[in-house]
């Protein structure tokens, strides 16, 4: 009877033959990026936009749902345009997400390709995320104020549509364009007026944090890229890895307590693209028939 009950989890995993790869996704992002806070300044700074950002997708076992995660950290730096300030803006933003899958691309028993055309796949489904922050105005150094805080917690919508090549030329080869924005949530701002000095130290934090939702806080994010194969150019066909190129803009805007921030970055996206089976080597040489199908 013993070693029933310990041969029923290796049962269990030898019927498991569907793979369910993993899809990460390293990225930098550089461009425009925009400012305003009017706790510090009325003024727009206009300047440089650096990002780095990771993704992680992995289908679940009934392969109709994918889990989503995205990280990323970004900095701008700007000045206004009579030149007389600078500002810099920090985000660090974390996203979870569960999203619903629908795709003509994969067999079921198999995960193989079902045909040698084109294939689409569709995903939608909720997602909650966090996003810390700060602005600084180097202008207001000396003074009690240079800076401000930003901590919002959302639940929002998540979606992304994928385009599959499946010609002879460009095997592998995927546009995809995603997006995701806060539908509700909390978020962190004193009142106008107060300094950070009295929210803190001063116990006046009862009305900094306030409920968040279209009518006072808009945030929007969106990437379209490419993922080349570089098997597809001659020199590069004993590799496996995946190029992403594309283009990324983001838009935040809060408006509470009579203080308007705004931060927009417009980015061109660079990215490098690998794929594993977790806790399974024997199925790797499935990767290479379906390749990138995690996402």
């Amino acid at each position: 009877m013993t070693w029933v009950i310990l041969l029923i989890p290796v049962y269990l995993l030898a019927q498991d033959e569907l793979p369910r790869p993993v899809t990460n996704i390293l990225s930098l992002r550089l461009g425009q990026g925009k400012m305003r806070d009017t706790y510090l300044t009325p003024l727009l700074y206009t300047g440089s936009n650096i990002s780095l950002e990771g993704q992680r997708w992995r289908m679940h076992r009934n392969l109709d749902w994918t889990s989503w995660q995205q990280a990323d950290i970004m900095f701008s730096t700007g000045e206004d345009y009579g030149h007389d300030s600078e500002a810099w803006t920090g985000r660090l933003r974390y996203c979870y997400g569960i999203l619903r899958r629908w795709s003509d691309c994969l067999d079921p028993t198999t995960l193989d390709v079902r045909s040698e055309s084109s294939s689409w796949s569709f995903y939608l489904g909720p997602y909650a995320g966090i996003d810390l922050g700060f602005d600084y105005n180097l202008k207001l150094a000396s003074s009690n104020n240079p800076a401000t805080a930003r901590v919002t917690t959302n639940l929002g919508a998540a979606g992304a549509v994928c385009y599959r090549f499946q010609t002879p030329a460009a095997q592998g080869m995927r546009v995809m364009l995603q997006a995701h924005a806060p539908l509700l949530g909390m978020g962190f701002c004193p009142e106008y007026g107060a300094s950070y000095y009295e929210t803190f130290y001063l116990d006046s934090s009862s009305d900094t944090f306030h409920f968040t939702s279209l009518h006072n806080q808009q945030d929007f994010d969106v990437q379209l890229a490419v993922d080349f194969p570089m098997a597809i150019i001659p020199w590069f066909r004993r590799f496996d890895s995946v190029v992403r190129l594309g283009g990324s803009y983001h838009i935040e805007t809060m408006d509470i307590n009579h203080i308007t921030t705004r931060y927009s970055s417009l980015e061109f996206v660079i990215g490098w693209v690998y794929q594993y089976l977790p806790f399974s080597r024997r199925k790797a040489g499935l990767l290479k028939r379906s390749p990138y199908n995690a996402y």
